[in-house]
């Protein structure tokens, strides 16, 4: 199946929860590091927005903590990757449950990656029929899942997620050496206790077989049934 494909199925989706549902829909993209979910996130986006569907991506990377609060278990600690990088309460509070209100509203980040500043900026009204993709690593966690109303997880296997991960990150990591053993020591052991603790397979209402970019494969679709 191609992309063109796979986002025709996706919005199909969309379309089957807006017929139930009178406030925006949030979609989860989740996966592994290195998965390729935000590049996927991206297009999904560029894609409902081309078909005339209201869309805007939220990254959950705008709602890190600062350094200090996401080493604080040590820079190359998995479990503190796991536990601390992400502002969880704060992307519910700022962004899933003020969508919901009688006039929607989201923030669309907390804090900047590159200055590590805090982020104090004014929630943006949306439409009721606006459709908000967020990316993340760890979406399906208890406190997130009674908010999305579509969870789209991406499947790829290790050694492809890092490879990937390896070639995006290299040069901001110092070299494909350092990259390999930030992801073997920090990122994909996170990922692995993520997967124990979560089984997001079975959390996902779509999963789709990312490993080979041009041949995506829909392997699980609770809303459109696959021949």
């Amino acid at each position: 199946m191609n992309e063109k494909e796979t986002f025709e199925l996706i919005k199909k989706s969309v379309l089957s929860i807006q017929e139930r549902k009178t406030k925006p829909i949030r979609i989860a993209i989740n996966g592994i590091e290195g998965t390729g979910k935000t590049v996927f996130a991206d297009k999904l986006t560029e894609f409902l927005i081309e078909k005339g569907i209201k869309a805007i991506q939220v990254s959950i990377d705008g709602f890190h903590f600062n350094k200090a609060h996401r080493y604080k278990q040590g820079r190359d600690s998995a479990k503190g990757y796991y536990e601390d990088s992400y502002d969880e309460v704060g992307f519910i509070e700022k962004v899933l449950l003020p969508s919901q209100e009688e006039n929607p509203k989201i923030t669309i980040a907390s804090h900047d990656l590159n200055t590590d500043k805090y982020l104090n900026l004014e929630p943006v009204e949306i439409t009721n029929n606006t459709i908000i993709i967020t990316d993340g690593a760890y979406l399906f966690k208890p406190n997130y899942r009674e908010h999305w109303d579509l969870k789209i997880y991406l499947k790829t296997d290790f050694q492809t997620a890092l490879v990937r991960g390896m070639n995006r990150d290299a040069e901001l990591l110092g070299g494909e050496k350092a990259a390999r053993e930030k992801f073997d020591n920090r990122y994909h052991k996170a990922s692995k206790i993520y997967i124990h603790e979560n089984k997001p397979e079975e959390q996902a209402d779509i999963i789709i077989d990312n490993t080979e970019f041009e041949d995506l494969k829909v392997v699980k679709n609770t809303f459109i049934q696959i021949s």
